[in-house]
Order: C-alpha cells, then sequence, then structure tokens
C-alpha cells in the first residue's frame, strides 16, 4: 500500500469516527424525543481508497405492524367504555335501586301491597309514587343513552378528522421523501415523522403500508381500499346517524357485506357503536316502554279502543308507529294523578273508570297484577329473545347491556397487554440505550486515537524520507 492510499484511509477513518460520534450524540440528545428512532453507522467501502459511514434506522417494520393493529384494537374496544360509561351509571345494574329492573319489581310490589288494601289512600299514593320512579327511570335511561350518542357522534366526526389530517401529512411526507437520499440526516427525520403519523392513525383505524419502488408509502385499509397513493390521499367522511364511513365514494363502514373497509380502531368501533350498539339499545329500551303501555292497556277492563292505560306514549295510548323514541315519551295517566284533575281509586277500578267502585274491590288490581306475569312480545332485532315477561325483559335489558361494556373492557384489557409488549419490543429495537451509547463513545475515542497514531506516523515517515534527499 502506499503512503498515500494510507493517508486517505487514515484520514476516511477519522471523518466517519466524527460522524459516528455524531450519530451518538445525536441518540443521546433525543433518548426521550417521542418518535425519535435510534441511528446507527455503518461503514462502507469506498473502492478501497477510503471508508465511508452510513446512516441506519433501527426499526422492525413486522414489530411496529404489529404494535399498530394491537393499537387499533385497543382504540375500538375501548369505546364501549369511552362512550357508554355515562349511560350504564344512570342506568344502574340489575340490583341497583335506580335500575328499570329494580323498579319495577318495586313497582310490582306496590301493586300487591293495594292488593291487600283496596282502599287506602296512602297505599294508592304510594303505588302512583313507585309507578313514576319506574317511568322516569326509564326516561331517564333514554336521555342518558341519547347523550351517549350524541357523544359517539362527536367523537365520530372528530375521529375521522383525525384520519384525513394523518391521511393528508403521510402523502405530504411522501412528497418531500421523493427529493432525499436514503441513509442520510434528513431522510432518517421524515422516516421518523411518518413513524409518528404511522402510529397516530393506528389507533384510529387497522391498516395495511406497502413501501414504492420510489421511496413513498402506499397504504390501504385492513379489506384493501387505497387510502394512500404517492402523494395523494383519500378523504373520509361519515355520516354520525348511520355510522357510514366514506372515502371518496368507496364505502368502509365496517360489518357491512362487499366493503372492502376498516375492522378495528376508534374509528370502526365508533360506526359500530352508532350503526348497531346504541340502537339496539334504544330499541330494548322502546320494547320495555311497549310491554309496559300495552300490558295495562289490555290489563285494564274500564277502556274502550284507543283510550290509554296507566302508562302512556305522553298522555296518549300505544301507536305502533310511533314505537321509536317511546321509553323517552313514556308517563303516566293523568286520570290517576290528583294535581291534573285524576283520582286515585282509578288505580283500583280502571283508568277510564267514571265513578268510584266498591272500595274492596280487587278485581282490576289483581288483572294489573297478572300484567307482570303475562309474556310480552318482543322485536326479534332487540336481541332479548322473542317474549318475556315484563319483569324478566326489564332485567335482561339491563343485564344486556352492562355486558356489552364488559366484553368491551376484557377486549380492552387484552389488546392493552399486547400492545404493551410490542411497545415494549420496540422500544429495545428503536429506542436510546443511554450507557450503550456512552460504551460507543469510548469505542469511538480508541478509533480515534487509533487513526491518528497512523496519521502521526505517516507524517513522520515522510518528514523522514524528505530528510534523507
Amino acid at each position: 500500500m502506499s503512503i498515500s492510499s494510507a493517508f486517505n484511509l487514515a484520514s476516511s477513518g477519522l471523518r466517519v469516527t466524527e460522524a459516528r460520534a455524531d450519530l451518538v450524540a445525536s441518540n443521546i440528545a433525543n433518548a426521550s424525543t417521542a418518535g425519535y428512532t435510534r441511528r446507527e453507522g455503518t461503514q462502507v467501502s469506498g473502492g478501497g481508497q477510503s471508508v465511508d459511514l452510513r446512516m441506519v434506522r433501527q426499526i422492525d417494520d413486522r414489530l411496529a405492524a404489529m404494535s399498530r393493529d394491537a393499537s387499533a384494537a385497543l382504540g375500538k374496544a375501548s369505546v364501549g367504555g369511552e362512550v357508554l360509561r355515562g349511560y350504564l351509571s344512570t342506568l344502574g345494574d340489575i340490583a341497583d335501586e335506580i335500575s328499570p329492573a329494580a323498579r319495577m319489581a318495586t313497582f310490582q310490589a306496590g301493586l300487591d301491597l293495594l292488593a291487600n288494601n283496596p282502599s287506602n289512600p296512602s297505599v294508592q299514593a304510594d303505588v302512583l309514587a313507585r309507578a313514576d320512579m319506574l317511568v322516569r327511570s326509564l326516561n331517564t335511561a333514554s336521555n342518558a343513552l341519547e347523550d351517549s350518542r350524541t357523544q359517539a357522534g362527536a367523537s365520530f366526526e372528530s375521529a375521522a378528522g383525525e384520519v384525513n389530517t394523518a391521511l393528508s401529512d403521510i402523502a405530504n411526507l411522501n412528497a418531500r421523501l421523493l427529493g432525499q437520499t436514503a441513509g442520510t440526516s434528513g431522510f432518517s427525520s421524515l422516516m421518523d415523522e411518518m413513524n409518528q403519523r404511522l402510529d397516530a392513525l393506528g389507533s384510529q383505524m387497522d391498516f395495511k403500508s406497502r413501501w414504492e419502488a420510489n421511496g413513498t408509502l402506499s397504504l390501504f385499509t385492513a379489506g384493501g381500499t387505497e387510502l394512500v397513493n404517492g402523494t395523494d390521499a383519500a378523504r373520509l367522511s361519515v355520516d354520525r346517524q348511520s355510522g357510514a364511513i366514506i372515502a371518496d365514494g368507496t364505502d368502509l363502514t365496517p360489518d357491512r357485506p362487499g366493503v372492502r373497509g376498516i375492522t378495528a380502531g376508534r374509528l370502526a368501533g365508533l360506526s359500530q357503536m352508532l350503526s348497531t350498539v346504541i340502537p339496539q339499545m334504544k330499541l330494548q329500551q322502546d320494547e320495555l316502554a311497549r310491554g309496559l303501555v300495552e300490558g295495562f292497556e289490555a290489563a285494564d277492563s274500564s277502556l274502550m279502543a284507543g283510550q290509554p292505560g296507566l302508562f302512556t306514549d305522553a298522555g296518549a295510548a300505544f301507536d305502533p308507529a310511533q314505537r321509536d323514541g317511546l321509553a323517552g315519551r313514556l308517563s303516566i295517566n293523568a286520570a290517576v294523578r290528583p294535581d291534573a284533575g285524576g283520582a286515585l281509586w282509578r288505580l283500583r277500578d280502571g283508568m277510564s273508570a267514571a265513578t268510584p267502585g266498591d272500595a274492596g274491590a280487587t278485581a282490576q288490581i289483581n288483572a294489573f297484577i297478572t300484567a307482570f306475569d303475562t309474556a310480552r312480545p318482543i322485536a326479534t332485532d332487540a336481541g332479548l329473545g322473542s317474549s318475556a315477561r315484563l319483569g324478566d325483559m326489564a332485567a335482561n335489558m339491563v343485564g344486556a347491556q352492562h355486558t356489552i361494556r364488559v366484553i368491551a373492557d376484557r377486549a380492552a384489557g387484552t389488546a392493552g397487554i399486547r400492545l404493551a409488549a410490542f411497545e415494549d419490543g420496540r422500544s429495545t429495537v428503536e429506542g436510546v440505550n443511554i450507557d450503550t451509547e456512552l460504551q460507543k463513545l469510548l469505542e469511538i475515542e480508541q478509533s480515534y486515537g487509533a487513526n491518528s497514531q497512523v496519521l502521526n506516523s505517516l507524517s513522520n515517515m515522510i518528514d523522514t524520507l524528505l530528510n534523507a534527499v
């Protein structure tokens, strides 16, 4: 090897050592920077005359993809608790005295007491109070569920906005990556930004990605619909009433037959909440209210066709065409309210009785009690079976609705554990370990000293040769 060749190698070695020191310093300085991926330097030969340093980001794409899938699963499962927590606390559990199931049992017990004291005004007033509490429990639950629907709708639109921002940012990053050279500082910084956008997107929806030959990233839904192609990004729009998700005219709504859409993430969870879960809960409420209205109409022998019974639809008899929202409109017939011109004795004699009957009569009261023992038909899409007694229907409704959150919380717990495991693995690969970086500085110092010694020896050799001439 000639002296000039040795000199070039030693000089390039010093430059590489300096670049390695800069990399280590950058790693240490950004150890706590969100989204920063550890850099490593790989030495490459420069044609036998020099050495160069190539920067490599430490990342495991497969582990990152699994982490984002777990994040999407957690995002979807967390929606149940996020949206339903307030409503379910208002609804109460089966054993809670505020729940419709408990209020139903309390009202039935009051009718039993009235059957033993049919003419006692205080017992009659107590039955009316219990009926009021039952009605209020359903009214309150209906209003709380509507509030949850409103909250879910707002979150749905917000999530879609975050997805649109992330997709647009990814397309913009693609445009900036086109002018970059792999292995440079600028390229690595852009890749860190891309990594952050993908992680943020992962909690909102599941997706697939593919790096193209030109260095840009293409993005697709789990079903295969294109979201980002080079510098072009799809734009999502949502319908908070139906839970539909549309991307530039293409349906992405979860669980729709033939749709190549999304299956996980907060966006999917909120879509299902608006399209399926909350509507079914609302239907269950309305079916229970219908059972009360129809059951007590059928049990009241004083009524003519079209007249309202004890439980009414805002004062009117049940109208099959007006079932939607019935739980929120459920009310007690004014005919039994003294403060509205009614009379408590109608709880004994029937809502349309013109005058008080026998003070000791119990036939009508027993007919009301029998209404609780008669199985009422239930709409099949309510998810509570085809028929049930009123008390069982109330208990089944409360139990089924709490089960939805229990299942969601269990799924969130499982997804959270998976996400933590994957994130720990990513941290090992991508994160900066200060102790390791400091050890590298010692190695760099030794390498710098070795290259300096070579240059010093070459300088002495040249001086000796010059002095010999």
